[in-house]
């Protein structure tokens, strides 16, 4: 069978074997060091993709509407291009066509560190609501999100909460008007011998329940110190724990990385691609299966033996055959490959990929073609650039559509190409909502940041008796006034205080105004 390698050239295209003719493959903002992101299928077999614009603390990132042969419809610049900085880790599309995106950033933090966050956008690409869980002080994140029957959508947080030394793996909940529903952590337990949990990898279970991959340290009895080993939590569909598997527990000694789980064709199975370490210190590109209660049935490596790699991505193609974007050689990790594998990991067909460092996301398109979406990094120009390409089922590279698509029909005007903020969020603080206001100019509070006192300043003192509830990042109250009508302003002092952001919430008749940050120094 014929292989085509993908190479890189200078212009950041792909360069393929002379008789192919009009072959899909694209790469994105090549002018500027632009990393990829994740992508999915849209409902018109267009696709959406992100990306960030820099690799370090980016102030901007990108959502791009492709057609069917990866050419640009639209794009969304998402970030306000100040001094915050803004991560889109996770895209999905709930029942209604609506547009769900997961991260983290750091706009609501006056010391810069990051902040999960979840956007929702219409069909039209518009932002309908935003959340973010602010905490001071320390890095949370957000990482992927799944969405749920009624259209909502669960996402990932690592270490938040109200003891977020613990709290390194948790799930919220959202309604798709953006209610906040719940939020759960699974900490380990003092009898256990795991540490440093870490979950990125988020799927719905056949049971409307959810399933959490990733990876922990875990030391069995005997031994010296932990290994890492793959995680997995599963839940109900109300968050809570139904069981959790640690694959380095004996009699399994699995260790590596857990990276993304599918469920078989017929619901009975969990594959989770996985890179499955050894403790003389070698790493096999694997496919870990565990049945639905989460026991292992089997570990599966796809490389010869004393290969070195890791299995990174793979979706069913049939009952019994998969996808994969996964590495392996005699060096570390080797050359990214795309791999068709049966159930348990034995190769039926490979083909290298780019010859880069870095592993690629993988989709089944409608009609049976695999997508693989992947980046390069270009140390001459200190830059990455991000490659989007399709393969048919021999594995070479697919040519283009003649045949004409509409897209976004479920939008009654043309999508416009703009920026898309992440201000004006609501704040989950501890297991509270705390709605925020479009309306800037009904709250001032100076100065900001505050010493020993501030004052507080809105309209509404002189025409209405108002509430003021100013809370920690705990969601404890640490002051509450009513003015009357005909104040102009309220003073607060804050000696005693803990360091520190506050929030500041304004209600007039029972009805919320709005709310406000204060630094206290």
């Amino acid at each position: 069978m014929k292989k085509i390698f993908i190479s890189i050239i200078a212009i950041a295209f792909i360069n393929i074997v002379p008789f192919c003719q009009s072959r899909w493959v694209n790469s994105y903002h090549t002018d500027q060091n632009a990393p990829k992101g994740r992508f999915i299928e849209h409902y018109d077999h267009g696709y959406l993709l992100t990306g960030r614009r820099n690799s370090l603390a980016p102030r901007y990132n990108w959502l791009i509407k492709t057609d069917i042969n990866g050419d640009v419809l639209w794009e969304k610049t998402i970030g306000d291009g100040e001094y915050t900085g803004i991560f889109i880790w996770g895209i999905e599309m709930n029942s209604d066509k609506d547009i769900y995106l997961s991260g983290l950033t750091t706009i609501e933090d006056p010391y810069g560190y990051a902040d999960p966050m979840l956007i929702k956008l219409n069909q039209c690409g518009e932002k309908e609501w935003c959340r973010i869980f602010p905490s001071v002080n320390h890095v949370d994140y957000g990482y992927d999100l799944c969405t749920t029957p009624d259209g909502g959508c669960a996402m990932i947080l690592t270490y938040t909460g109200l003891d977020f030394i613990n709290d390194r793996v948790c799930l919220a909940r959202f309604a798709d008007n953006g209610d906040f529903l719940w939020k759960k952590c699974y900490n380990a337990s003092d009898t256990v011998a795991m540490d440093s949990e870490e979950c990125t990898d988020l799927i719905l279970t056949p049971d409307n329940g959810f399933l959490l991959t990733g990876w922990c340290y875990y030391a069995n009895p005997g031994d010296t110190l932990g290994w890492t080993c793959p995680y997995y939590i599963k839940t109900d569909q109300d968050g809570n724990l139904e069981w959790e598997t640690i694959a380095g527990f004996i009699p399994s000694i699995i260790g590596g990385q857990g990276r993304r789980t599918i469920i078989s064709p017929d619901s009975n199975y969990y594959y989770s691609s996985i890179r499955h370490h050894y403790r003389d210190g070698t790493d096999a590109a694997a496919l870990l299966k565990m049945d639905m209660q989460g026991n292992i049935v089997g570990c599966y490596d796809l490389a010869p033996p004393n290969e070195i790699g890791v299995l990174n991505d793979s979706k069913f193609i049939n009952d019994s055959t998969l996808i994969c974007s996964a590495a392996w050689g005699e060096e570390y990790n080797g050359f990214p490959k795309a791999v068709i594998i049966d159930t348990l990991g034995a190769i039926i067909d490979d083909a290298p990929l780019l010859n880069n460092d870095f592993m690629a996301i993988v989709q089944k398109t409608f009609d049976g073609k695999f997508l693989f979406y992947t980046q390069e990094y270009i140390e001459e120009e200190s830059k990455f650039v991000n490659y989007f390409f399709k393969l048919n089922q021999q594995l070479e590279s697919d040519t283009m559509y003649n045949a004409h698509f509409t897209y976004d029909s479920l939008c009654p005007y043309q999508v416009t190409t703009d920026t898309i903020v992440q201000d004006n969020c609501g704040l989950i603080v501890g297991d509270e909502e705390i709605i925020a206001t479009p309306d800037k100019e009904k709250i001032t509070i100076s100065p900001n940041p505050a010493h020993s006192s501030f004052v507080i300043r809105s309209d509404f003192f002189v025409y209405n008796s108002s509430r003021i509830l100013i809370v920690d990042m705990l969601g404890r109250q640490v002051f509450q006034f009513t003015t009357n009508p005909g104040m102009q302003e309220v003073s607060v002092n804050t000696n005693g205080w803990k360091k520190g952001l506050y929030l500041v919430n304004v209600s007039c008749d029972g009805k919320f105004i709005g709310s406000e940050r204060i630094v206290v120094e």
